[in-house]
């Protein structure tokens, strides 16, 4: 007997502390590892440019080394493009006099880096947010509630172990009965509807999150992120994109008044040390953006596959679920559910199979999809189907 409750306990201990998932995997990507990769880049940014040293300038003795790396670092740097390939003749390039007909390049971004990252951390969060706000807790509640609902004390008497309610062998069919009737009610009235329309649409907007920032990055680098990763795959000695996107040298002028009042020009030559981090930070990003864009896209045309095929493909469902949960389901019971179930039920279902006991769920299909098959054939059916008042 003690076994018995002991079992008993430990499912109910399991079902509550077990990690509840309510989204897919390529979601998980966005709201988990981009959230946390884009936070330790933010971190890792701010201990070089508000802790380390970010900017070092050289100049003349005129002016305290000091006032010039605080004023380059505040008024941007820039390099120079020269007409041709002239960089083998300086010392550093883009670092080197300049005439009118030459290209300059100004540098501003590095300022606001970590504020950027932050951000994109942030919007890379906000779907998910907006879905589990939503969401409320849906799917944890009805799986507890579930789990509970199955484990049955060994008697005809109710039972209290540890906090949690055990039902009877008795209480447990009236709650089952309950249980079915609001199931039927939500499919009814397509209470659940929304849900699956949510869920849906925070999938998209992972996508259209993930296709803002490639382009808001892009204008953020000066139209340099979109060719970044093909410019370094494609290792021409020529074109050293780095060199040119986040330069480690930089000229930077300094003006200033003389003892006679003229406007004293001083130049100077800047170390971006803080470019070796954000170099490799954005090279990894392209990389990732250019992974992360295809299997958010595969995601969405998985979520279209499975609501053209809910309702068209037993062996579809009979797969899925056999996956899903680990248990190979009833042919009868899948077939019933492909023929009567929506796909805001199909779906709520799936997730509920992810998360349940295969066991606990393989019995509630069963009861679930014999109510549906003597529903259908009920006298009732048939006026259920028509259209509600005022819809």
């Amino acid at each position: 007997m003690f076994n018995v409750f002991g079992d008993i306990l430990a499912r109910a201990y399991a079902s509550q502390h077990k990690v509840i998932s309510i989204d897919n995997s390529v979601a998980k990507l966005h709201y988990r590892l981009t959230f946390w990769m884009l936070l330790a880049c933010t971190c890792l940014v701010c201990s070089r440019q508000y802790i380390g040293e970010h900017i070092r300038c050289i100049v003349d003795k005129g002016v305290p080394p000091h006032v010039v790396n605080t004023y380059c670092f505040s008024m941007t740097t820039y390099t120079v493009l020269p007409q041709g390939n002239h960089s083998h003749q300086f010392a550093h390039p883009g670092v080197q006099p300049h005439s009118d007909n030459e290209r300059i390049i100004r540098h501003a971004y590095y300022q606001w880096t970590p504020f950027v990252l932050f951000g994109q951390a942030l919007l890379f969060y906000m779907p998910h947010m907006l879905w589990k706000i939503f969401e409320g807790g849906t799917i944890r509640n009805m799986v507890e509630g579930l789990q509970r609902l199955y484990l049955r004390a060994p008697d005809d008497n109710d039972r209290q172990i540890s906090g949690f309610h055990v039902y009877s062998q008795k209480s447990m069919s009236k709650a089952v009965v309950n249980l079915h009737k609001q199931f039927q009610l939500i499919s009814r009235f397509r209470l659940n509807r929304y849900w699956a329309f949510m869920l849906i649409t925070c999938e998209a907007l992972n996508l259209v999150n993930v296709l803002i920032q490639l382009r808001v990055i892009d204008r953020f680098l000066g139209g340099s992120f979109f060719s970044l990763g093909r410019r370094i795959l494609a290792g021409n000695p020529g074109d050293n994109p780095f060199e040119e996107v986040f330069p480690k040298v930089t000229k930077c002028d300094f003006h200033k008044y003389g003892p006679s009042g003229t406007i004293q020009l001083h130049d100077a030559m800047c170390v971006m040390a803080l470019n070796i981090v954000n170099e490799k930070i954005y090279a990894m990003m392209w990389f990732w953006f250019a992974l992360l864009i295809p299997l958010t896209v595969f995601a969405l045309l998985w979520r279209l596959i499975t609501f053209l095929l809910h309702s068209r493909s037993e062996r579809f469902n009979h797969y899925l679920l056999k996956e899903t949960t680990g248990t190979k389901m009833s042919p009868v019971d899948v077939a019933i559910l492909t023929k009567q179930s929506c796909f805001n039920d199909w779906l709520l279902l799936y997730y509920l199979g992810s998360n349940m006991d295969a066991i606990v769920f393989t019995e509630m299909l069963h009861n679930l999809a014999t109510d549906l098959e003597e529903h259908r054939q009920s006298p009732d059916f048939e006026d259920e189907k028509k259209p509600l008042k005022g819809a």
